[in-house]
């Protein structure tokens, strides 16, 4: 027997997760927001058919936006509601996860119509047993139907309608362009010749198209948005292509195409970046500009040839996530402080260091956007452009007509500016532009391969920078990295053992009667069993005091220059890391990862 709204609001408030006077505000306004979800959803395909999908009360209730009863603040959800649920009915219950998926079980199992219609999608197959999300795992008639199609014993799992629904025209509608694609590859595929601004169709329009390669693509676009994720990799191998997605820092197995595809995939791909797609011996870099929920959305596209083919990489640059209010990038209330100050001198040298994928382009990014205003001029020198932003002006360097970064810092000289961002210095020349830039009266940001602050400095001198001019112009330098937050689903207190103090010098002599309280995540449906979700950084931030002028003037070493900073008060990369640690940012697996890189 199916739930109805109001038993599944008395089992709501039974739990504590919904009060008496939620409760009724449901039930009164119940029939009307059902209507309204029909009206409001998207008509899917079925066949031939549009039809809309069935909506079910845990949509009904998660659509009125209310706030658990238990004070916490969290919204009431759609997949918080079933789990309640499922608890009470003694059903199993399971967040659908994409990532967890073998699309060819899924598609091969039952039809996309039948999915459609009956909301279930299968989430595996072991000893004989399948395992099925459904949005009503009571429906003991659609369970023999798919026990009949299948010839396996079938165990229901509940599962949110909202949830299911997605994967089944993300899974199906890319298995089904891909499948559709190798059978036509043979004939060919016209690619066509698209603008460089691509608009992507929604979701639900895809699966009306018979476009199958644009659609595949178009598909791998809208779930790596939907993920988060920071990068696309298409890679060929000897029998297959797999797409992989970087999310949190971490590669994610995400689809298996068939060998016959990726170069039609590869083709379409380079197309809308603007990249000749019969060149295929050389590497190749693009940009593609498109759109996300009415936000504008850049891609930047490499390609390298390898031994099974043309392998792609594609970093998303999403202006959400790219550009912040700098008390979102992780800094602490001193730092701040300390950065914003190096913010308000109207002259001098700012440094920015980190690897790859530190969260250099963001921190740098966003504190131009801070000092953007219609009294200055900002100009920026990179190579590429990560994120096209309206409020600078950007230029691009292009080594092979001689455009390189000492060139255009000279011309960017030439016009009249006020704050100027060098992406990278890479040689003594940059290096002695951008000093010169600072000594007559510019901001400048920059960044520079070391692992410290303290290195850095030296590092400029290293490059044929004379001492004093160091001294003068270098405001402070920032070193950065990123480590993964504690998921706040599922953050659990626990305790450090003196073995993990001492292994990160919490305390010079372990004691069995002194414990660290920190936080861990226990895996939810929310970070996908991981305890961890999204990112935020840990810094080292050097001011250039009286102190360290002056052993810079005397030609100290590294070593004694990170000293006196310490001594000034500054905070290394690695007690930023134990500080986020034991204020429950962060866990003490990252914190290990990132001391083990800096040790």
């Amino acid at each position: 027997m199916s739930v109805t709204l109001e038993h599944l609001c008395r089992v709501l408030v039974d739990t504590g997760m919904m009060t008496a006077e939620q409760q009724s505000i449901a039930i009164e306004r119940g029939d009307l927001q059902h209507h309204r979800l029909v009206e409001q959803a998207p008509s899917i395909g079925v066949g031939r058919r549009r039809v809309r999908p069935v909506i079910t009360p845990a949509q009904v209730v998660a659509s009125l936006r209310f706030e658990m009863a238990d004070g916490s603040g969290k919204p009431l959800t759609e997949d918080r509601i079933v789990e309640a649920l499922a608890a009470r009915m003694g059903w199993e219950y399971e967040k659908v996860d994409p990532l967890k998926l073998d699309p060819k079980l899924v598609t091969n199992t039952m039809s996309m119509p039948f999915a459609r219609r009956n909301s279930v999608v299968v989430l595996s197959l072991a000893d004989g047993v399948l395992r099925v999300a459904m949005s009503d795992p009571t429906d003991v008639g659609l369970i023999e139907q798919i026990k009949q199609v299948s010839g396996l014993k079938v165990v229901p799992v509940a599962s949110a309608q909202t949830d299911i629904q997605k994967v089944i025209t993300e899974t199906y509608g890319f298995s089904k362009s891909v499948n559709a694609a190798q059978a036509q590859i043979t004939t060919g595929v016209d690619l066509g010749n698209l603008e460089q601004f691509v608009k992507l169709k929604r979701v639900e329009d895809i699966e009306a198209d018979d476009r199958h390669i644009i659609n595949a693509v178009e598909y791998i676009f809208h779930y790596a948005f939907d993920q988060r994720a920071s990068d696309i990799h298409v890679e060929p191998k000897r029998d297959k292509s797999l797409v992989r997605f970087r999310i949190d820092g971490v590669l994610h197995d995400i689809y298996k195409m068939p060998r016959a595809v990726h170069s039609a995939v590869v083709s379409r791909i380079k197309t809308m970046a603007r990249l000749d797609i019969a060149e295929r011996r050389l590497p190749q870099d693009g940009r593609i500009k498109t759109s996300r929920d009415e936000r504008e959305v850049e891609v930047r596209v490499s390609t390298l040839p390898t031994a099974f083919g043309e392998k792609l990489v594609l970093r998303i640059f999403d202006p959400g996530l790219l550009v912040h209010d700098l008390t979102d990038l992780g800094f602490s209330t001193e730092e701040l402080k300390t950065w914003e100050r190096f913010l308000g001198y109207p002259y001098g040298l700012i440094l920015v260091t980190g690897p790859t994928g530190s969260g250099k382009t963001t921190t740098l990014y966003s504190s131009l956007e801070a000092l953007v205003s219609t009294e200055v001029n900002i100009c920026t020198i990179e190579d590429p452009i990560e994120m096209v932003m309206e409020s600078f002006n950007q230029l691009a360097v292009h080594a092979k007509i001689g455009l390189n970064f000492p060139v255009a810092l000279r011309h960017i000289l030439r016009q009249d500016p006020d704050i100027i961002m060098v992406g990278e210095v890479r040689d003594a020349e940059t290096a002695e532009l951008a000093v010169q830039a600072a000594l007559t009266g510019h901001l400048v940001f920059t960044t520079l391969h070391t692992n410290d602050t303290s290195t850095t400095v030296t590092r400029l001198v290293d490059l044929g920078i004379d001492s004093f001019q160091v001294a003068s112009t270098v405001i402070g330098v920032l070193a950065q990295r990123l480590v993964r937050k504690v998921c706040p689903e599922c953050r659990e207190e626990t305790f450090l053992t003196p073995d993990q103090m001492a292994l990160l010098d919490v305390l010079t002599v372990p004691d069995e009667t002194r414990r660290l309280k920190v936080w861990q995540g226990k895996g939810c449906v929310h970070c996908r069993g991981t305890g961890l979700y999204g990112r935020t950084g840990v810094f080292e931030m050097l001011e250039n005091s009286d102190t360290i002028r002056r052993l810079i003037l005397e030609g100290a070493s590294a070593v004694d220059i990170e000293k006196a900073a310490v001594a000034d008060g500054m905070v290394t990369l690695r007690e930023c890391a134990v500080r986020n640690l034991a204020q429950g940012v962060t866990s003490f697996g990252e914190v290990v990862r990132m001391t083990a890189q800096e040790s």
